[in-house]
């Protein structure tokens, strides 16, 4: 999983500074890659299973309730970034928000693609987001 993750999260440029990448590559993409496919899966979880069938919530199944779990899946993703960072104490540098706009980013697919495994086992929401 580290070599995945690692890969991953390399795809924007090596940590800066290059004193921190191993803490980066040992520590800090692990947590990231793991949090964030599990914030994921709860948000999407929540989204089609507890609220959309267990619930039966027949008026929170428009798109634009979806994008609201999308967007507040990315703010998490960004948020647990900069947490991630500084309980590891890195250095703090420009690479930390730019890790975390990329993580945000990869929260987005990641809800994305849960969206499609779970829409089916919704009642209400079995068409959103398409």
């Amino acid at each position: 999983m580290k070599a995945f993750f690692r890969f991953l999260y390399e795809l924007i440029g090596n940590p800066q500074p290059p004193a921190d990448t191993p803490v980066y590559r040992d520590v800090i993409f692990p947590n990231l890659g793991l949090l964030n496919l599990g914030v994921s899966a709860g948000l999407a979880l929540v989204f089609y299973l507890l609220i959309n069938r267990a619930m039966g919530v027949a008026t929170f199944n428009k798109g634009r309730h979806w994008s609201i779990f999308l967007v507040l899946n990315a703010l998490i993703a960004f948020v647990v970034t900069i947490w991630q960072t500084n309980a590891q104490q890195v250095t703090d540098h420009s690479y930390i928000y730019w890790l975390a706009t990329w993580n945000a980013i990869l929260g987005l697919a990641w809800f994305f693609t849960f969206s499609l495994l779970f829409k089916r086992a919704s009642t209400n929401a079995s068409t959103t987001p398409f």
